[in-house]
């Protein structure tokens, strides 16, 4: 199993900050986020993978959930983590991987489901008292 950590970053509307993944594999809404690496708490890895994705420095309020899922025959973990900037604005800072990113509400995440990855929809199903997809 592939342990993965990321941070949902919303703003004063209470919208969730999503990068778009275009990396030709993949087409998909997300929360920023990645692997654990090897000797890595999972809010080490939140903490670097934002920084790594976003370009922004942040503090971990809490950790908001986390689930299981099963994406291209590997199954996966992910932690979520609620967060807030405290230096940067978001920007694309790994291109050849996301194509964009934008705040979108719940109402909205729930319109293009289809389009959000694995993990994103099993946090909003979470948030909405939905059902997870466990592997």
């Amino acid at each position: 199993m592939i342990k993965l950590a990321g941070c949902v970053i919303t703003d004063e509307r209470g919208r969730t900050l999503l990068l778009h993944r275009n990396n030709g594999r993949h087409k998909q809404w997300e929360i920023p986020g990645g692997k654990i690496d090897a000797g890595e708490t999972a809010e080490q890895a939140a903490v670097r993978e934002v920084k790594e994705e976003l370009g922004i420095d942040i503090d971990i309020q809490e950790k908001v959930g986390d689930a299981g899922f099963v994406m291209g025959g590997k199954k996966y973990h992910y932690t979520w983590f609620s967060a807030v900037i405290t230096d940067g604005k978001p920007k694309i800072a790994e291109p050849k991987t996301f194509d964009n990113l934008k705040y979108l509400s719940p109402a909205k995440m729930r319109e293009i489901y289809e389009q959000l990855s694995p993990n994103t929809q099993n946090f909003l199903n979470l948030q909405g008292g939905g059902k997870l997809r466990e592997p």
